[in-house]
């Protein structure tokens, strides 16, 4: 590859870097619906042509700078995943690090709220954020089957996809609780919450039925009684 162009190349991924960062800084303080692209570009030390360029719109800014956030979050996710662990503590090292980062700094996922209800108006953008949370409940599905097979248990697809579903919800919805009432909602509660649904799922042939799941748990059972 000519040099310069490699070059080109680098210097536009600094230059998308350091306006996603600007970008975090000047929603983070005003919210969605008071930044300005000419505040975004004030803040990186570009023109607006350069915001225009490298992301078109205010909105596609919000959903680029998510995305960069969400594709983090599902590396720590899963590098803080082991399925080896008690079914007790297997969910706590993820969800901990996510509240306390909910904690530290709440911006992100007040941007994320504020993406939400711009979405429930605007077909093209909430398409945009599906695609952000089907790559979420992608990951989460992962865990579940991982976890699935080592239990010896082999549950339908659309269980782990529900499961995961589930697991999406109570995330979010524990997230914007944790913002508007704190004090109610304390670090490990999510971690709780989590290892109540898996124990529930792996334990109770009834809850993993709930789910869509025909468990090979439960065959065994219904061979062993002589049905």
């Amino acid at each position: 590859m000519p040099r310069g162009t490699f070059d080109r190349s680098e210097r536009r991924a600094r230059t998308r870097a350091a306006l996603l960062d600007a970008a975090a800084r000047v929603y983070a303080r005003d919210g969605f619906d008071g930044a300005t692209l000419d505040q975004v570009a004030e803040e990186a030390g570009f023109t607006k042509g350069a915001v225009y360029d490298h992301f078109g719109s205010k909105e596609n800014l919000l959903v680029a700078l998510l995305d960069e956030h969400l594709t983090a979050e599902i590396a720590q996710q899963v590098a803080l995943f082991d399925p080896v662990k008690e079914t007790s503590e297997r969910p706590r090292a993820g969800a901990d690090r996510w509240m306390q980062e909910l904690h530290e700094d709440p911006a992100v996922f007040r941007l994320f709220v504020e993406l939400w209800v711009h979405a429930q108006r605007d077909d093209r953008l909430r398409r945009r954020l599906v695609t952000g949370m089907n790559a979420m409940r992608a990951t989460l599905k992962g865990f579940a089957a991982e976890r699935s097979s080592l239990s010896g248990l082999v549950p339908p697809d659309e269980a782990a996809e529900r499961f995961a579903t589930v697991m999406l919800a109570v995330s979010v919805g524990m997230g914007m609780v944790a913002l508007l009432d704190p004090d109610h909602v304390p670090q490990r509660l999510f971690g709780d919450a989590l290892a109540m649904l898996v124990g529930a799922a792996e334990q109770s042939l009834e809850s993993r039925r709930a789910l869509g799941a025909r468990a090979a748990l439960g065959a065994g059972a219904d061979q062993t009684s002589g049905r």
